[in-house]
Parts: C-alpha cells; structure tokens; sequence
C-alpha cells in the first residue's frame, strides 16, 4: 500500500522538471525563495554592477588566458581537442577583444529585467551554446571550465558590491543574496546541458526541447531570430589595446567611466572595482546618512516597519543568533539588525 503526500506538502512533476523550462525554473524560484524581495534588490543593485562590468570582463580573460587548458579553447573551439594548438590568443588579440565584448553584453543582460521569461531562455540557451548547439560556429566547452569562469565571476561581483563604501550593510546582503540565486540558476542550465539527468525523457519529448525550436545556426546574441545581446556601439566596443570598452574618442568607456578606472587593475587582479571611490575619501553627508540609517529598520514602499511584521525585509538572513539561540527569519522582527531598547 503506498501513501499519497500530506496536502501541505508541494507536489512536482519531474517529467515537467526536464522537459519544461518554465516549470524548472519556477520550481528553481520557489525552492531557493526567489521572490519580490530579490527583484527589488536586483532593480536597487542594477547601477551598482554595471559600474563593475567592465573590469571583471578585463580579470575574467586574464584568468582564462593564465591557463593552457582554458586558453587553448579559443583556437581549437573544442576543450576535448588536446591536440598541437597553431597559435595562442593573447589579451590585446582581436578575438580576445571580440570576446569581451560578448561578456560584458552576457553580464549586461544577467542584470537585466529578471521578470521576462525571455530573461531565463537566454540563460538556457547559454547552456545549450558550449555544447556545441544552437549557434553558427559549434564551440564545445567541458562544464568543469565553465561551471569555474561563473564562480569566479560570482566571486569578483560579490566582492564588489560587499567592498562597496556608500552601500548600507542590508542592501549589500539583499544584492548578493539576490544575485546568487541567479547565478546559481543559471550554474544549473549550463550544467544541465552536460549531464544525462532526465535522459529518459529525451526520446518520448525530442520534438519539444527546453527552449522550444532551436535554429542550429543561429547567431551569437539571438534567441529565437531576435537580438537580446549588444547596443548600438558594439562594433566599436573594443579598439584600444587594452581591450576596454570604448564607445567614442572621450577617454570613457560607454558606461561613462574613465578607460583607465575600469582596465587599470592595480597591485592585483582582485583590485576592489570601487577603491577610485574610496580614495578620494568619503562624503561626510553619505557618511551621516548611513549612520542615520543602520541603527533603523529601511521603509519598504513608504511604510513604516512597525506594521511590516508579515515581510521579510530585504537583506535580513534566514538564521540568525539572538540571545544565544538560533532564530529562524518566519520568528524575527523586520529588522533583527535595530538594537534593543
């Protein structure tokens, strides 16, 4: 005799899991608590990566470049292939510099509008792309490269928004919780591309794949014939040796920022992106307001915290220890962070 599931309990279809991606990823969101709260903090965080973008494109390649292994892909296009490479791509080299350009419109877009089902379907297609699928030139990549090129990315964007001087400390938390769980989706529909989970599904749904029709040749950049990636001064994104982002003759890349800031790295590769800011030291009235506002619970919409007892506010941790014991966040206050009168 089998028993069915207690009613409080969620049921999922693991059919649906592997042949659908909408239900994959809306079980991905539901299981990782992705919500409202982590769309505001990414909307609220949006300016604040896109300041970082073109200096972890610039620390992303030099860490690719480091190794025979991930170098070695961009000649062969094939990471399986250990055969004699006939040349090796440098920083300043015209395909290194056409490869920025498509990582920094990759990150433009992971830090887009979320909201989109056309959001996810590019994120999956990411995947399907470096299994030699789904675009023009078939290019290959073992999961290992890449599941390690997205956790150092990870890592450099964490770093700089937790190395941020103007951020208060629950923003930086709502950002990089926020931007984890993305990432970690997209870690998924990349490495679900490269194993065999679900295979039996395959056959009986091989007309219906996740992303629906695929144009085998389709471009870099496209999601069903429609251009998602780029801007009007792609084809002038990278023309200095260093490979920045330059979009005119000002000396600033197309975000505004000077060419220098966002290719000079410093001692270091892992230069906080945000240190030019600190340098000139800190604003004595962004000072104050952050003193104002850390010892108080953030209004969320206009309201005050006192009647936020049902929403967990941005950036609050899911365990916390209070007065010796751990606390669950369904049990904290709005702001477990406010001191106790």
């Amino acid at each position: 005799m089998y028993a069915d599931p207690p009613r409080t309990m969620e049921r999922v279809s693991r059919r649906d899991i592997f042949t659908s991606l909408p239900a994959r990823i809306q079980w991905l969101h539901s299981f990782l608590e992705f919500g409202t709260d982590d769309v505001q903090a990414l909307i609220s965080g949006q300016k604040y990566i896109k300041a970082v973008i073109p200096a972890i494109v610039n620390i992303v390649y030099k860490k690719l470049l480091k190794y025979d292994i991930t170098a070695r892909v961009f000649t062969t296009r094939d990471s399986r292939d250990e055969g004699p490479v006939e040349s090796w791509p440098t920083e300043d080299s015209a395909q290194i510099e056409h490869r920025k350009m498509f990582l920094r419109w990759y990150l433009t877009k992971l830090n887009s509008d979320c909201t989109r089902m056309d959001y996810w379907e590019y994120l999956d297609k990411v995947g399907l792309m470096h299994i030699g699928k789904g675009r023009q030139n078939p290019l290959h990549v073992d999961y290992v490269f890449l599941g390690a090129c997205l956790g150092f990315i990870q890592d450099s964007l964490f770093e700089a928004i937790l190395s941020h001087p103007r951020l208060e400390l629950h923003r930086k938390i709502a950002i990089v919780k926020a931007l984890g769980k993305v990432i970690w989706i997209q870690n998924d529909l990349i490495e679900k591309w490269h194993n065999t989970d679900g295979a039996e599904y395959a056959q009986e749904e091989e007309a219906d794949t996740l992303l629906g029709e695929i144009a085998e040749d389709e471009r870099e950049g496209y999601l069903h014939g429609k251009k998602i990636l780029g801007d009007h001064d792609g084809s002038s994104i990278f023309t200095s040796r260093t490979g920045s982002s330059k979009s005119s003759d000002s000396g600033k890349t197309s975000l505004g920022r000077p060419i220098e800031e966002a290719t000079h790295l410093g001692d270091g590769m892992s230069r906080c992106p945000f240190s030019g800011m600190a340098r000139s030291g800190p604003n004595p009235a962004d000072l104050e307001r952050q003193r104002a506002t850390s010892t108080r619970s953030p209004r969320v919409n206009g309201t005050a915290p006192d009647v936020l007892q049902q929403y967990h506010t941005p950036g609050t941790p899911r365990i916390r220890i209070i007065d010796g014991k751990t606390v669950l966040k369904e049990n904290l206050e709005p702001n477990p962070f406010e001191a106790k009168k």
